[in-house]
């Protein structure tokens, strides 16, 4: 009683198959300091206050702690960073993270201009691929339960496993 729902978040897996290889080209992996600027750059351009279909606001302090979580793991492959570009305009991004068995995407935004042109399904895909070759039988995501991003991921094939309500409570 007197509980609130903020939001519901979906926890959405993919069967891994069917995947579309044909315009894989146009994603490096970030392997360099100067691909994780270029990383880092475009991943806090996708996050925009002014963005209708971002729910997150810009990251902030968040693009902080992903540049050190890649500096901590990407050597051992646990995390690995994607950049999509068109031509040599750097213009989508994504996250893997890769841990026992499982392939978990994160990060995943297109900028606001090219929104529509199939970068972030194209890396999601490839996300997908990677987390099969890395030997991850599960590949997942989390989104929020009725969003324009927990139908694009629908669309894609993910399916909602389980959901976890948010509730709140004013406190008098």
């Amino acid at each position: 009683v007197g509980y609130t729902l903020e939001a519901t978040d979906s926890m959405m897996f993919h069967p891994g198959l069917s995947v579309d290889s044909s315009r894989f080209s146009a994603v490096k992996k970030v392997a360099t300091e100067q691909d994780l600027d270029v990383f880092m750059q475009t991943f806090d351009s996708c996050y925009r206050n002014d963005d209708p279909l971002n729910p997150y606001g810009d990251l902030g302090e968040y693009v902080r702690a992903a540049r050190a979580t890649w500096h901590k793991h990407h050597t051992n492959n646990r995390i690995e960073y994607f950049v999509v570009y068109d031509g040599d305009r750097p213009v989508a991004v994504s996250a893997l993270t890769n841990h026992k068995g499982i392939g978990y995407i994160s990060n995943v935004g297109s900028l606001l201009s090219e929104r529509g042109k199939g970068f972030g399904k194209l890396v999601t895909m490839y996300c997908i691929q990677r987390s099969k070759e890395n030997g991850n039988s599960t590949h997942c995501l989390a989104t929020e339960e009725g969003t324009n991003l927990n139908a694009f991921y629908k669309a894609m094939g993910f399916e909602t496993r389980s959901i976890a309500k948010l509730l709140s409570k004013k406190i008098q």
